[in-house]
């Protein structure tokens, strides 16, 4: 038999306290389980009752916001509003009569119902003991009773509300309520006030209740750049005294009112009136374009909603005129300069060219440059080979038509002149492109040119006896003879212009073509907008076209040297130095800018590139320079030696005065021996070596710079007075140096080197106003391409030499040039400044080799 050991008083009442703090949270949670069951009890009843009210009022609203309702007679209207009203009043009175709120014991019901319980457990809450209660056995019955309950509490779950709409709305109606309000909402543009009081109230007077409102803008045409006008009916321009609006011509009125009843607004421009067109209840919407009239005002039930006095300006035609007579380029191609203007952009310009001698013939067509995108004054040049075309050498007339966006066109006058055509040397190229012309002439005399055919092909030593030539001659002559249509006209004047090509110049003459037609490929699908492939092979062909002419061209001119045609070394005075890489710059430079899409930019530059070319085969020694700008590069060549050398002494004076500066320290500490005292009378004798050297090379340095500054006085007049100054510290520094004192060669060297660097500067600024105020020669035997005011250069460019370009190419400005110049005399002072670290003046060497 075991006996239990009793509990301690402590322990006892610490055990019912935990179980009373159980008790009171699980209490706290049926509390809260209860408040919700009952909610979802009154959910379920409330719901169902009231829904039929919210069906109602859903309907209406989507009627009202439709506005079908206003748009009904009065007296229907009024009819479908007092039905409303009694749909929702019954549906209101239905609903508090079938709702009731549950009380505790429901709750506690669908708590048991919800959590799966039997026999009603949560009854046991409400029990109370009624006999006992002076026994402390069944007290403590009864407490376990009671815990074992609120234990029970735990598994108690609340589920959520079921009114059961899809038992009573099997249709789901309640959704399409709901999606019309949605659609309702959506539609009415924002106008829900509007349109809710116009359902609300019956217009049996015909009056609206709501102010019109009016919004109105104009949009410009797009072409014009100019940003959409709002207008103000509140406060119209049209109201205060002398203003006005400037209205282009061509823009759209954007007019929309809302409001105002059923009264059509109207739009009345000058003395006409538009009414506008309705889009919606109340609603209406006018587009109009302006191109007349002096005001602008909208009228609705005949009251004035706003009023704007207004002026059209017009889009006046563009114009066109010829800065210059038409004229012929070194090469033969055709030039025409011209100037075209229009208020917002020339889109595109043409030159017509009609034969004189037979006007009624088909003009021929020549599309004009048009730099930039439809720029308001547009100065350009155009060129075109026609040397190849049949009307070569004959008279016409020309006339220039350019057109804007709107598709006017404006004229210029018409001018007279001859087709520039090639000059042949060779006496059977001569006579092929004479017949060809006959045939031009007078198409119908054919015999006459069979005849000089003949004559031609019967003697081959004229041409070299090339069988290509005589197998072209005998095919134009039989093809004249047994084919009498228009077409082995044409096919036969080509023939002949091709043959003459072959006798004359041989394949230069096909490569100048194939570069021509190059150009003009590239620079049309630049202007097109062309995609980046098509770009980038048609530069690889211009690229190839290039190359082929100057490989072809150099062939030529050295043919012509060996007959002794021309003599090599002695270019024509005046002109300017041009060399294979230049042109090969400007393709890659053109390439680079179509790539990141300047193409208005590279197109432009193209354009300086075929003006080069243009100059470039009439002279084949335009580009070099003349006598007086050698002798002054050389100048200048020799100065820069100068500096070079002067920094070298500079180097060797700066080493080796260090190295005494270290060996005097070191003798004063008396820390060499016997043997290193020999070693140190071997490096001063060194030293006094290297000194009377480096004098003997700085004093033939400073008499290199006399001898300059000599030949600078001649050629300029005057010499530089830094350079005088950099002769006697170069003097002074000769004299430390045969002293043997390299340290104090140094500052007097240092000095030299700035004096030198000005006097670089100054005589370069000298030579440049020189050369850029040189007149230009002129005379027979004058190349373009020289300096002067009035000669271009060899990029075709007019006046005041190489530093003029065309318009849009962005290079340098002098701004730019003076800051450039400034950069480098500032790294060429912090080269001679020998304290900077060894480093920094690698890098400094590195970046001057730049210059």
């Amino acid at each position: 038999m075991t006996s239990e050991r009793p509990h301690s008083p402590a322990s006892e009442h610490d055990r019912l306290r935990r179980e009373k703090a159980s008790g009171d949270r699980a209490l706290r949670r049926f509390g809260l389980l209860l408040a919700l069951a009952r909610g979802a009890l009154a959910w379920e009843t409330i719901w169902p009752a009231v829904w039929p009210v919210f069906g109602v009022l859903g309907v209406f609203l989507a009627l009202a916001l439709f506005g079908v309702l206003p748009a009904l007679p009065a007296w229907l209207h009024a009819v479908i509003l007092i039905a409303f009203l009694g749909g929702l009043g019954y549906g209101i009175w239905h609903a508090v009569r079938a709702i009731s709120l549950p009380d505790p014991q429901a709750g506690k019901r669908r708590l048991e119902q919800d959590s799966e319980l039997s026999h009603r457990p949560l009854t046991a809450l409400d029990d109370r003991m009624m006999t006992g209660q002076q026994d402390p056995q069944s007290r403590a019955l009864w407490r376990a009773h009671q815990h074992r309950t609120i234990r029970g509490l735990g598994r108690l779950k609340v589920r959520a509300p079921r009114p059961g709409l899809a038992r009573l709305d099997p249709w789901a109606l309640r959704g399409l309520v709901l999606l019309l309000l949605i659609v309702a909402f959506a539609s009415s543009d924002g106008n829900v006030t509007g349109r809710l009081a116009s359902a609300v109230a019956p217009e049996f007077s015909g009056k609206t209740a709501l102010p019109p409102s009016l919004d109105a803008w104009i949009n410009p045409p797009t072409y014009t750049g100019q940003a959409p006008l709002y207008l103000d009916a509140n406060a119209a321009p049209g109201q205060e005294a002398g203003q006005r609006l400037r209205v282009p011509s061509g823009s759209v009125l954007l007019a929309q009112v809302q409001g105002g009843g059923s009264d059509v607004p109207n739009l009345k421009v000058g003395e006409a009136l538009e009414p506008f067109e309705p889009f919606a209840q109340d609603a209406y919407r006018l587009e109009r374009p302006l191109t007349e009239g002096d005001s602008l005002g909208i009228r609705q039930g005949g009251r004035s909603l706003a009023d704007w006095a207004m002026e059209i300006v017009p889009d006046t035609p563009p114009q066109i005129v010829f800065e210059s007579a038409p004229g012929r380029t070194e090469r033969s191609a055709l030039l025409i300069s011209y100037q075209a203007e229009d208020d917002y952009g020339v889109v595109r310009a043409k030159a017509i060219i009609k034969r004189i001698d037979q006007p009624d013939e088909t003009p021929l067509e020549i599309d004009l440059v048009v730099p930039g995108a439809a720029p308001k004054v547009s100065n350009a040049r155009t060129y075109r080979d026609l040397t190849p075309h049949p009307w070569a050498g004959l008279a016409v007339e020309v006339q220039l038509v350019a057109w804007d966006h709107p598709g006017q066109e404006g004229r210029s006058e018409v001018l007279r002149t001859v087709l520039p055509e090639r000059i042949f040397n060779h006496p059977v190229a001569r006579a092929l492109v004479e017949l060809r012309k006959q045939l031009t002439i007078n198409p119908k005399g054919r015999l006459p040119v069979v005849q000089a055919l003949n004559g031609l092909y019967d003697r081959p030593e004229h041409f070299f006896h090339d069988i290509v030539v005589a197998l072209s001659i005998r095919s134009a002559e039989r093809r004249l003879i047994y084919d009498s249509s228009d077409k082995a006209i044409t096919e036969v004047q080509q023939l002949l212009w091709d043959t003459a090509l072959r006798i004359e110049e041989g394949e230069l003459a096909i490569a100048e073509r194939e570069l021509r037609d190059a150009q003009q490929a590239l620079i049309e699908a630049l202007e097109r907008g062309a995609d980046d492939a098509e770009i980038e092979r048609l530069m690889d062909e211009l690229q190839s076209a290039l190359n082929n002419f100057l490989d072809e061209l150099a062939e030529q001119m050295r043919e012509q040297m060996a007959r002794g045609e021309t003599q090599e070394g002695t270019p024509p005075p005046g002109s300017q130095m041009l060399e294979r890489q230049d042109l090969q710059n400007m393709i890659d430079r053109a390439r680079e800018l179509a790539q990141s899409g300047a193409r208005d930019a590279a197109r432009e530059l193209l354009s300086q590139l075929r003006d080069m070319l243009e100059n470039l085969t009439a002279n084949p020694y335009a580009g070099q320079m003349n006598q007086d700008m050698q002798d002054a590069s050389r100048m200048m060549e020799n100065l820069e030696n100068m500096m070079r050398e002067q920094q070298e002494l500079l180097d060797r004076s700066f080493e080796r005065s260090q190295r005494g500066q270290q060996q005097n320290q070191q003798g004063q500490q008396g820390q060499q021996n016997q043997q290193g005292q020999q070693g140190e009378g071997r490096n001063q004798q060194q030293g006094r070596s290297d000194n009377m050297s480096d004098a003997r090379r700085q004093e033939e340095l400073r008499r290199s710079l006399g001898e300059l500054m000599r030949q600078l006085g001649d050629a300029m007049g005057d010499i530089p007075r830094p350079l005088g100054r950099a002769e006697r510290e170069m003097r002074d520094a000769r004299d430390a140096l045969s002293g043997e004192q390299p340290g104090q060669a140094v500052p007097p060297q240092t000095r030299s080197l700035d004096q030198l660097q000005q006097g670089m500067q100054a005589t370069m600024d000298r030579f440049m106003e020189m050369f850029a105020n040189q007149p230009g020669e002129t005379g027979e035997g004058s190349a373009p391409g020289r300096f002067g005011q009035s000669n271009p250069d060899p990029l075709g460019r007019e006046g005041g030499g190489p530093s003029n370009v065309n318009d849009g190419v962005d290079i340098p400005d002098q701004m730019e040039l003076q800051r450039s110049r400034e950069i480098v005399d500032e790294l060429r002072r912090r080269r001679g400044d020998r304290d900077r670290p060894a480093q920094e003046l690698d890098y400094i060497d590195r970046l001057l080799k730049q210059f």
